[in-house]
């Protein structure tokens, strides 16, 4: 079951945070320790460092109070949160010390069959709070193609929950109707500078979209539709693109104007009763 939740920090305010940091505290609060031997036999493999879909992502440190939102995709990894994170807990954030202020509070939670409901929704707006990036191959880009969306969500769904996981809607079954936003460039550095200074060996500058997008699918069938949504919900809890255990991708889900063809469904079905009507009701 996906959540949501959020840890407030006491510490100074106005310490810089590291882009990497907030990863490096939830991955030694989530992930497997070395050698796989977890806080019990069943649990021992629940969150592995290196695999190819983590089971959490997490946003970036907010001001002015100073709290970190992480977001699990595994509901067993709930109770690693709480144990890692009691009240006064220092945490470490860069060259900065804090202190976990007050237990993790549950912000959100949806069953995976909850995230398959679908009310008849063809048009979506979404607000990217952090840059979101795609990453196919060894490139990235900055742009929030609809398929690039859904390819990434579905495949991280199909891993983690295979027996929910919707299919990816048909090319060109949803596009691109609106933009407010821009690319921003961000400098991830995941190890610490070589020897003798120069260029860190894990830095990777990243460029990804931030602002408003809006998304329809006023011309495809309803499974394309549903199979959006769903994904679209996913991404509410598991962020966007890649890089989503830095912060990125985090999104924010808006209210948008339907396109004609919408209704719900109830209405469809009174909709529809009166064209029949309409149409044998006799002329003249």
């Amino acid at each position: 079951m996906p959540s949501r939740w959020a840890v407030n920090l006491a510490g100074p305010s106005d310490a810089p945070v590291p882009l990497a940091a907030p990863h490096a505290v939830v991955s030694r609060w989530l992930d497997d320790p070395p050698g796989g031997q977890g806080d019990g036999a069943a649990a021992s493999r629940r969150s592995g460092h290196g695999d190819q879909a983590r089971k959490w992502a997490a946003g970036p440190m907010c001001a002015p109070v100073f709290g970190l939102e992480v977001r699990l995709l595994d509901d067993a990894l709930a109770s690693r949160l709480r144990s890692a994170t009691r009240a006064g807990t220092p945490v470490r954030l860069g060259t900065a010390w804090f202190e976990v202020a007050e237990p993790p509070r549950l912000l959100a939670q949806s069953s995976w069959q909850e995230l398959r409901q679908w009310p008849g929704t063809r048009a979506w707006q979404l607000r990217c709070l952090t840059p979101a990036c795609f990453r196919r191959g060894n490139r990235t880009s900055p742009w929030p193609a609809p398929e690039s969306v859904a390819r990434g969500l579905a495949d991280r769904w199909r891993l983690l929950h295979p027996g929910t996981a919707p299919a990816v809607p048909a090319a060109g079954s949803v596009w691109v109707s609106d933009l407010d936003g821009r690319s921003q460039v961000q400098t991830l550095t995941r190890n610490n500078r070589r020897p003798g200074g120069g260029r860190p060996s894990g830095e990777e500058v990243i460029s990804g979209f931030t602002g408003r997008i809006r998304y329809a699918c006023d011309q495809g069938t309803d499974e394309h539709a549903a199979a959006f949504n769903a994904l679209l919900a996913f991404a509410a809890y598991a962020g966007v693109g890649s890089h989503t255990t830095y912060g990125f991708g985090i999104i924010q889900p808006e209210p948008t104007w339907q396109p004609p063809t919408w209704q719900p469904r109830s209405q469809c079905k009174l909709a529809c009763a009166s064209s029949a009507a309409g149409l044998a009701r006799p002329s003249g």
